[in-house]
């Protein structure tokens, strides 16, 4: 429609154009042809403009829709009141592991979700020794294949966390979502008044020192209808840590979107995105850092939009008293080392 519109209205401008310079002098003819090369050349611009914001509309197969939920209810289960969620892939399973019996020591009234997103039978078996009970399970999320290949198969792009956490909120009213490397470390009360805290906008993460401009690749924004600058000094919410409710809200105007971007590659991906290389200390520190977030960027990009651009409605500082990070392979040696201490203890035991 925009481009037959387009070819009409440019039809009108050089049929009149040329009677103008039929009916005028030399001098006029001259500047008549001017103006019509202006003019040409601005609407070209403008139909240009026009088919990039048409291709990047954000919109996706129903199918999709269909499959996570938002179109009709997908989990006939008995749904919780609140859930701590994680997922594992495949090298993970001490992280994770570990992960179950920090939230058993911990939180021992709260239940733990695991989504499993590829171990191998070893790892299953380990992992479902110490989470198969009321308070912990392993779910098998096998959908990752009904969605665009990348999805599953890239780990830095990590499109499929709004997958998960939408298909969590279909499990439980609320949700505090982990990465398997954190380590809760404060007490139920600690965690009651964060989860207060969410009720009013249904999303609470924790920021980063970081603007969401210098994590996010310019062209993004596009996709968006918005832009760089308006982000400029907005803190990144990092994805290592958020509370999510099940509310409308949440769930149009924040996993939709967010989901729609994750399964359009050109969104999550654009051309020259990369995640090494971050130069944190350009100046002024908002510039793009020429390291791209991702999922987490496409996330604080429909937060800002969301509640225009005030990060307080959503997001509040980092409480290191409340968690702390363990990295995979200090998560191996420490599994390793309480496995050893079990079997030395066990062996002293029998001796004696």
């Amino acid at each position: 429609m925009r481009a037959k519109s387009f070819l009409i209205g440019l039809c009108c401008v050089v049929i009149t154009s040329a009677l103008l310079i039929l009916f005028s002098s030399a001098g006029q003819q001259n500047e008549n042809l001017k103006n019509i090369v202006s003019q040409t050349h601005q609407q070209i611009r403008e139909f240009q403009e026009n088919l990039v914001a048409v291709r990047k509309k954000l919109d996706i197969d129903v199918k999709y829709l269909e499959l996570l939920g938002f179109t009709q209810p997908i989990y006939n289960g008995t749904r919780y009141n609140f859930t701590i969620v994680t997922y594992i892939q495949s090298g993970q399973a001490a992280s994770a592991i570990l992960l179950s019996q920090n939230i058993a020591l911990k939180l021992p009234n709260e239940v733990l979700l695991i989504y499993n997103l590829g171990l191998s039978e070893d790892d299953t078996r380990a992992l479902s020794a110490y989470c198969n009970n009321s308070k912990c399970s392993v779910i098998t999320y096998d959908k990752l294949t009904e969605f665009p290949s990348y999805v599953n198969d890239d780990r830095t792009l990590h499109a499929f966390r709004p997958l998960i956490i939408k298909d969590a909120l279909t499990r439980s009213k609320t949700i505090l979502w982990m990465e398997n490397s954190i380590r809760f470390k404060g007490s139920s009360r600690d965690l009651s008044v964060y989860l207060k805290s969410v009720s009013e906008s249904g999303v609470l993460g924790w920021t980063t020192r970081q603007a969401v401009s210098s994590r996010t690749h310019p062209k993004m924004f596009e996709w968006f209808q918005t832009d760089p600058e308006s982000f400029l000094f907005v803190p990144m919410v990092s994805l290592d840590v958020v509370v999510f409710l099940d509310t409308d809200t949440v769930n149009q105007n924040i996993l939709l979107p967010w989901i729609k971007c994750t399964l359009t590659n050109e969104c999550i991906h654009p051309i020259g995105a990369q995640s090494i290389g971050c130069r944190y200390d350009k100046k002024p520190l908002y510039r793009y850092s020429g390291c791209h977030a991702y999922d987490a960027s496409a996330f604080n990009i429909v937060l800002g939009l969301t509640w225009n651009f005030d990060e307080t409605k959503y997001s509040t500082h980092f409480d290191s008293n409340l968690f702390y990070q363990e990295t995979l392979e200090e998560a191996t040696r420490n599994l390793e080392n309480k496995r050893k201490n079990i079997s030395d203890t066990s062996e002293s035991f029998t001796d004696d």
